[in-house]
């Protein structure tokens, strides 16, 4: 059952198992208790914020800080897993970020355009999210609420960076995921929040709240607050260049051309080099087999480490899959290589007949 305490809210549909609604326009259709109650528990609900007076503090603490400080500062009120809810009277709806004293985040509130996923719902990691106290929600005017936690609702100053562009790092390399977010874009009007996070809109989509999209430069990451993805370079070159949507980002999204495409422009923008070897003033990128084939342990099973022409032992590049003699000169890859082996095979045979 969906507890009594949200009887005059608004909820929208998400899938058994997940967080994020899965109808179109969910923030702006909204199914009364009676109506969302048809699809639980088969599904997931939704509660939606912001709306009747609704907020809802997410704490991202590991050990509950801020609703520690919330339950301190104001007193015991409904919650749900790391949800504590609010009945504001004058609030106009708008999120409401906290951060301790020494500028870490702690968490939200929940405002317009946003949900919480809701009591009973299973969360994606197996877990069912669980009522904590199972009590009235408390009500607070949102002046006396902003008061009381003036301490966590800091005024930061908005990083003072150039144009967009000119912000840009600049960065050279062959390894796709050492491009920094930086040289993608750019963190002018984000805050920053220190140790390498910054917040603030997301560069595409954009954001009603100014909040929803984090960049931490340390760790080389980022991540949507709206489409709870995130990800490295290498997928925010996807976004950012309409290869995937935002809300695709995540393990195995750049699977096959999709990945190829994004090596393709991070060489042709981001800086990314083409890896190389260098034999007889030939240059050749590594491809096919030499990603998975080592060319040096195919010679040793196939007793083929010399030269069958010169006998003198061959280089090799188990890198890139390249072989060379440095007697007679021959060379080539694993292609090349293979009909060898297989020629030399082929000989050996007709020498014991």
């Amino acid at each position: 059952m969906i507890p009594i305490q949200l009887k005059d809210q608004l909820f929208c549909r998400v899938r058994k198992g997940e967080k994020r609604p899965f109808e179109e326009n969910w923030n702006k259709k909204g199914y009364t208790y009676e109506e969302i109650s048809q699809y639980f528990p088969k599904e997931n609900y939704g509660v939606l914020t912001g709306i009747n007076g609704l907020g809802v503090c997410d704490d991202d603490t590991p050990d509950l800080k801020l609703i520690t400080i919330l339950e301190k500062m104001c007193g015991e009120s409904f919650r749900v897993r790391k949800h504590y809810y609010i009945k504001f009277s004058n609030w106009d709806g708008n999120k409401i970020i906290f951060y301790d004293k020494e500028g870490r985040h702690l968490g939200e509130l929940q405002g317009l355009g946003q949900q919480v996923v809701g009591a009973g719902s299973l969360h994606p990691s197996g877990e069912y999210y669980e009522v904590i106290k199972d009590i009235p929600i408390i009500e607070l005017d949102v002046v006396q609420f902003k008061e009381l936690l003036k301490d966590y609702i800091p005024s930061k100053k908005v990083v003072q960076i150039p144009p967009k562009e000119s912000f840009k790092t600049k960065w050279e390399g062959e390894d796709i995921k050492d491009i920094p977010v930086t040289s993608i874009i750019s963190l002018g009007g984000m805050l920053d929040k220190g140790d390498g996070q910054y917040q603030g809109s997301h560069p595409l989509h954009g954001s009603t709240t100014g909040m929803n999209f984090s960049v931490n430069t340390i760790s080389n990451t980022w991540y949507c607050y709206r489409c709870e993805k995130g990800g490295s370079s290498p997928e925010l070159i996807a976004v950012m260049e309409g290869i995937i949507q935002c809300n695709e980002a995540g393990r195995g999204c750049l699977n096959g051309s999709k990945g190829s495409e994004v090596i393709k422009i991070a060489r042709e923008k981001y800086g990314l080099k083409v890896p190389e070897v260098e034999i007889e003033n030939i240059k050749r990128e590594p491809m096919g087999w030499a990603c998975s084939v080592n060319i040096k342990k195919m010679a040793e099973r196939n007793n083929l480490l010399n030269c069958p022409k010169c006998n003198v032992p061959f280089e090799f590049n188990e890198r890139i899959g390249f072989y060379k003699c440095p007697e007679c000169k021959r060379f080539g890859g694993l292609k090349k290589f293979s009909n060898l082996i297989l020629n030399h095979c082929k000989n050996k045979d007709d020498t014991t007949t």
